[in-house]
């Protein structure tokens, strides 16, 4: 069932952000690409009216290796964190928004952090993985927090 508290549009939108476009690319090739694979993943739950998506973080392809813009990933992650719904105890790897927070940490950090189902969590472990990314992260959460 679609969560309609999750911002889509927002979510497409910083999402959309992080591509480096045609121009760079040469093509659009979504399956093998990060940001592409987001998108797609998010249009899908959004058609589907449904948070989760089967079988999700199989689909990221891993083999993507372009440098996106560091900065773009970083605001992407933290508005993905905002909207979280720190599920904790019943935190589904299959949701929209932990399939696309990990393909982003994808290409930020070269992998993904497992996420244990709440933020605070999230930042320690993050802060564990690289600091001075974490901070960044928090730093932008936050002021999606205060708004």
């Amino acid at each position: 069932m679609l969560n309609k508290n999750l911002d889509f549009n927002g979510l497409i939108e910083k999402v959309g952000k992080c591509c480096l476009s045609e121009d760079y690319c040469g093509t659009c090739s979504k399956e093998s690409c990060l940001i592409g694979y987001c998108e797609q993943s998010l249009l899908t739950a959004f058609r589907n009216k449904d948070e989760y998506l089967d079988n999700g973080l199989e689909g990221i392809p891993y083999e993507d290796t372009k440098l996106y813009d560091e900065d773009k990933l970083v605001d992407a992650i933290a508005f993905i964190l905002h909207e979280c719904k720190n599920c904790q105890l019943y935190h589904d790897e299959d949701c929209i928004i932990n399939i696309i927070r990990s393909a982003l940490e994808i290409a930020l950090l070269g992998d993904y952090l497992d996420y244990k189902g709440s933020t605070l969590i999230y930042f320690k472990d993050l802060e564990d993985k690289n600091k001075a990314i974490s901070q960044r992260v928090f730093k932008i959460f936050n002021e999606y927090m205060a708004n």
